[in-house]
C-alpha cells in the first residue's frame, strides 16, 4: 500500500517526540482522574448505584467526553498551525515542491499526520470512557459516535490550522490565528444571534405590532459550531436529545424548523463542506504553479 511521504515523515518525527506521548499521557491522566472521582465519589451517594440508575456513570462519560473534546480543540490547532510554515522556515517547502508530490497530496499528508494524533488521543482514552460500560446507560454505538464526531472535529479544526498555516508565513502569527478562527467558531457564532436578539427586540419596543421577536435565520451560524454538534450528540447519548432545541429557542422559535430539529448532522455535514473548502484554499496557495 502507497503511504503518503509527507504522512509518513510526520508520524517519523510525532513517535521521536516525547511531545505527543506527554499530550497522550497526561490526556489520559485527566480523564483517569475523573473516572475515579465520579466513582469513588459519586458512587457512595445514596441510590446512585442502585439497580436501574444511570445517573452517575452517564455523568461521568459526559465529563470524559467535553474533557477529551477541549484537548482536540486545544491540541489540534498547535500541531496543524505551523505544519505548512515551519516547513517554510526551515526551507524545505520548496523541496516539497520540487518533488513529485502534488500540493493537494502535501496538504492532506499533513493533514492525515495531525488526524494520526487525534486517532491516538481518542483511542487510547477508549479503556477509561469503556468503563460506563459495565454499569450500563451508554451502549458501544455511542462510544463510536463519539470516535466519529471527535474525528469530524478533528478534520475541520485540523484543515483550518493548514489553511492559515499556508496563508501566514510565520509559525507563531499561523498557529495565534487559528486558535483565533476556533475561537471565533466557538464564541462569535453564538454572539452574533444573540446580538441579533437583542435588535429585534430593539425593533420591538420602538415597533409593539411586530411579531415576536427572535434572531431569525443568523441562527445557523450554530451550524459552523463545533461545540453545538458536540453538545448536541452527547445530548442525544445521556440527556433528553432536545437540548440544541431548547439552545436555539432561547433566540427565538424554532419548534417547527427542520434544520434546527435536526442540527447535529446538518452541522457535520456544513462542517465536512467547509474542511473541503479549507483544504483546497491551502492547496491553491500552496501551489507554485497557480494563475
Amino acid at each position: 500500500m502507497n503511504t503518503n511521504p509527507v504522512f509518513e515523515k510526520d508520524i517519523k518525527r510525532h513517535t521521536r517526540s516525547i511531545k505527543i506521548s506527554w499530550i497522550i499521557c497526561g490526556c489520559n491522566i485527566v480523564l483517569a482522574t475523573i473516572a475515579i472521582t465520579s466513582f469513588f465519589g459519586e458512587g457512595a451517594a445514596p441510590g446512585v448505584m442502585r439497580a436501574g440508575s444511570y445517573s452517575m456513570p452517564a455523568r461521568c462519560y459526559m465529563l470524559m467526553a467535553y474533557a477529551l473534546f477541549a484537548m482536540i480543540l486545544i491540541a489540534v490547532p498547535a500541531i496543524t498551525g505551523g505544519s505548512i510554515s515551519m516547513e517554510r522556515e526551515a526551507r524545505t517547502l520548496d523541496v516539497l515542491l520540487t518533488t513529485s508530490l502534488s500540493p493537494w497530496k502535501i496538504i492532506t499528508g499533513k493533514l492525515e499526520s495531525a488526524l494520526s494524533v487525534v486517532f491516538l488521543l481518542t483511542f487510547s482514552t477508549l479503556p477509561a470512557l469503556a468503563l460506563v460500560l459495565v454499569f450500563g446507560g451508554i451502549s458501544i454505538w455511542d462510544l463510536f459516535l463519539l470516535v466519529g464526531i471527535l474525528l469530524v472535529t478533528g478534520i475541520y479544526i485540523g484543515s483550518l490550522g493548514i489553511c492559515c498555516s499556508v496563508t501566514f508565513k510565520r509559525t507563531t502569527i499561523a498557529t495565534v490565528m487559528t486558535y483565533m478562527f476556533v475561537l471565533f467558531f466557538l464564541v462569535g457564532t453564538v454572539a452574533a444571534p444573540a446580538m441579533g436578539l437583542y435588535v429585534a427586540r430593539l425593533q420591538e419596543s420602538v415597533q409593539p405590532e411586530q411579531a415576536s421577536p427572535g434572531a431569525g435565520k443568523i441562527i445557523y451560524l450554530f451550524l459552523l459550531n463545533p461545540l453545538i454538534s458536540f453538545v448536541g450528540l452527547i445530548s442525544q447519548q445521556v440527556g433528553d436529545g432536545h437540548e440544541i432545541n431548547t439552545i436555539c429557542n432561547q433566540f427565538g422559535n424554532y419548534k417547527n424548523d427542520f434544520i434546527v430539529s435536526h442540527m447535529v448532522w446538518f452541522s457535520v455535514g456544513v462542517q465536512m463542506l467547509l474542511s473541503a473548502l479549507f483544504l483546497f484554499i491551502a492547496g491553491r496557495k500552496i501551489n507554485p504553479l497557480r494563475k
